[in-house]
C-alpha cells in the first residue's frame, strides 16, 4: 500500500499570488478570444444557438412556446440578460468565455486549496485552462452546469452545516436549470456523499434535517423555473422538449451514442500516426490528456482511496470522495454521447483527482508533476501567441466588428454582409443570423437529415417559410444519408428546390463541411410579395 505522507506544515499560496494567477488566466483567455487590441473572434459553433435564442427572448418570444429548445432554459436566459444589459454586441458573446473560464479557475483553485499545499494548489486550474477549457471554447449549457456543480463541491468541502447544505442544494438547482441531467445527477451525488458522511461521523444534525436542507431548495428553484414555462407553453410541450425528445430521437444519431467515444479515439489515433510536424503533435496533447483522464482517473483514484482509507486524514479523504462522486455523476450525464467536447466540459473534477494522485511521494509521481507543470506553462505561452499570429481578417457587422482566422468562414460572412441587411429573413444558420441580425421566421434554428428534425417540425418550418419567404436559404448537400428512413426533411428540400436556385457553395473550417446557398427565384419572389 502506498503510504500517505502529510506535510509538516501546510503552506498555501497567498491571496496576492492567487489574484495574480486569476489575472493571468483572464489575459490568457482574452488573447484566445479577442484579436488585439479589442476585436472579438467570431464563433460559429453550438453556442451561437443559445445566443440566437437569447435574441428571440429579447424580442419578446417565450422559450418552448415560440421556439424549440431541448435543454433547460438557463443558458438562453443568462445570455438574454447579458444582451438586455449590454446590448446585442459581438464582444458580449466572447466575454462569456472569459467570465466562465476565470470563475471556474477560481472555484477549482478554492477546492484545490483544501487538498494541496504550496504552488500545487494552482496546478489544477492551470491544467484546466490550457488543456481543457481552451480546447472547448464553446459556451453551451454544459459549462454552466459544471460550474454550478463545482461550486456546490466547494461549498460542501468547507463544512457540512445546514447552511452549507442549503447553498449546495441551491447550486444543484442552478445546475439543473442549465442542464437537466447534470444538475439532477449532481444532486444525487451530493445526497450519496451526505449519507456516507453520516456513517463516519457523529453529529447532532439528523439525516432528516440534512435531507430537507438538500431537497427543499433544489425542489423550490427547479419547480419555480420549470413551472413558469409549463404555465406559458403547456406541460406536454415542456415535457416533450426536455424529457422525451433527447432519449427518443437524439439517441439514433451516431454522434449521440456511446460508441462515438471509441470512434473519436480511433480518429485521433489516426491523427497521431499521420502527424508530421511538431505543431501537429503539440495540438494533440490536450486531446490525449482529456481522453486518458476521463473517466479512467476516477477508478484509479477510488482504488487509491480504498487502499489509503486508514491513513488518509478526513480533511483530505472527504473532499476526494465528494470529487469522485460528483465527477462520476457528470461523466454519467454525458455518457450517451461522450465526444471530446462533452468530456472537456465534465473534466474539472478529474483534473483535481489527477493532481492528487501525482501529489504523493515517489520519483514517478514527481516526474509527472514536473512534466505537467512544464507542458502547462509552455501551452499557456504558446496558445495565445499562436492565436494572435494566425492569419486573420476583420469585418464590420451589424452587431460590431469581428475577427476571423479561417478564410472560408470569412468569405462566407463577407458574402452575406454585402448582400443582406439587418432584419432580412434568413434560415438554416444561427451564426449568420446572429452576427448579421437576420430574422429567422421559424421556431427552429436549422434542419437536419436525421431524427433530430421530426416530420411535424419540418412541416411547421415549410409553412413558416411559405408565409415569410427568405431571399437566401443554406442547405446541407444531399448524401446517401438523405435517403435514410430517419431523414424527414424531404418536404423542406422539395420546397427549396421548387422555389430557389443554387448560387454558391461554402465550406467550413479547413473544408470540414459543405453548405449550399440557394437564392429565391425571381418568379417566386413576385408571388411571395
Amino acid at each position: 500500500m502506498t503510504e500517505y505522507t502529510s506535510p509538516r506544515k501546510v503552506v498555501r499560496p497567498s491571496r496576492f499570488i492567487i489574484v495574480v494567477f486569476l489575472i493571468g488566466a483572464s489575459v490568457f483567455l482574452y488573447l484566445r478570444t479577442f484579436l488585439l487590441p479589442a476585436t472579438p473572434f467570431v464563433v460559429t459553433d453550438d453556442q451561437t444557438l443559445f445566443f440566437a435564442r437569447a435574441v428571440r427572448i429579447i424580442h419578446g418570444q417565450i422559450l418552448y412556446r415560440d421556439f424549440f429548445e431541448l435543454v433547460s432554459p438557463g443558458t438562453d436566459l443568462l445570455y438574454a440578460a447579458a444582451f438586455r444589459l449590454f446590448g446585442i454586441h459581438a464582444w458580449v458573446i466572447q466575454a462569456w468565455s472569459i467570465c466562465a473560464g476565470v470563475t471556474l479557475s477560481g472555484v477549482i483553485t478554492l477546492i484545490a486549496s483544501r487538498i494541496f499545499s504550496g504552488l500545487l494548489v494552482l496546478l489544477p486550474a492551470l491544467l484546466f485552462l490550457v488543456f481543457d477549457f481552451s480546447s472547448a471554447l464553446d459556451m453551451t449549457h454544459h459549462w454552466y452546469s459544471t460550474l454550478a456543480a463545482m461550486a456546490a463541491v466547494a461549498v460542501l468541502i468547507g463544512g457540512r452545516t445546514l447552511q452549507r447544505i442549503f447553498v449546495a442544494s441551491l447550486l444543484c438547482g442552478v445546475a439543473t436549470v442549465f442542464t437537466q441531467t447534470q444538475g439532477t445527477l449532481t444532486f444525487i451525488a451530493l445526497l450519496a456523499y451526505l449519507l456516507w458522511i453520516k456513517r463516519s461521523e457523529q453529529q447532532e444534525i439528523s439525516n432528516v434535517q440534512r435531507f430537507l436542507a438538500l431537497a427543499l431548495p433544489f425542489i423550490l428553484i427547479t419547480s419555480c423555473v420549470f413551472g413558469y414555462y409549463i404555465y406559458k407553453a403547456g406541460f406536454h410541450t415542456v415535457f416533450f422538449d426536455l424529457v422525451t425528445f433527447a432519449p427518443r430521437f437524439m439517441s439514433t444519431i451516431e454522434i449521440n451514442q456511446p460508441r462515438t467515444y471509441l470512434d473519436q479515439i480511433r480518429t485521433y489515433f489516426v491523427s497521431i500516426r499521420s502527424a508530421h510536424t511538431l505543431t501537429d503533435i503539440i495540438s494533440l496533447i490536450p486531446v490525449v490528456f482529456i481522453y486518458v483522464l476521463v473517466p479512467y482517473v476516477y477508478f484509479i483514484g477510488l482504488s487509491q482511496l480504498w487502499r489509503q482509507r486508514k491513513v488518509l486524514p478526513d480533511t483530505v479523504q472527504q473532499p476526494l470522495v465528494l470529487l469522485h462522486l460528483v465527477g462520476l455523476s457528470l461523466v454519467l450525464a454525458v455518457a450517451n454521447g461522450p465526444r471530446f467536447f462533452r468530456l472537456c466540459t465534465v473534466a474539472p473534477p478529474a483534473i483535481l483527482v489527477c493532481v492528487w494522485l501525482i501529489s504523493q511521494q515517489g520519483p514517478v509521481r514527481r516526474f509527472g508533476r514536473q512534466l505537467l507543470w512544464f507542458l502547462a506553462i509552455v501551452f499557456a505561452v504558446l496558445l495565445p501567441i499562436r492565436r494572435q499570429s494566425q492569419w486573420h481578417a476583420t469585418l464590420s457587422l451589424p452587431i460590431g466588428q469581428v475577427a476571423f482566422n479561417d478564410v472560408q468562414t470569412y468569405s462566407e460572412f463577407r458574402w452575406f454582409a454585402e448582400r443582406t441587411k439587418p432584419s432580412d429573413v434568413f434560415f438554416n444558420d444561427s451564426a449568420l443570423s446572429l452576427y448579421l441580425s437576420l430574422n429567422n421566421p421559424t421556431p427552429y434554428e436549422f434542419v437536419t437529415y436525421d431524427e433530430f428534425t421530426q416530420p411535424d417540425q419540418v412541416a411547421n418550418i415549410v409553412l413558416r417559410l411559405q408565409h415569410h419567404t427568405p431571399t437566401f436559404i443554406l442547405l446541407l448537400p444531399e448524401t446517401t444519408i438523405s435517403s435514410s428512413v430517419h431523414d424527414h426533411a424531404v418536404s423542406f428540400r422539395h420546397f427549396v428546390h421548387e422555389n430557389y436556385h443554387l448560387v454558391q457553395h461554402f465550406y467550413g473550417h479547413n473544408f470540414q463541411y459543405e453548405q449550399e446557398l440557394w437564392e429565391l427565384n425571381s418568379d417566386s419572389d413576385q408571388q411571395s410579395r
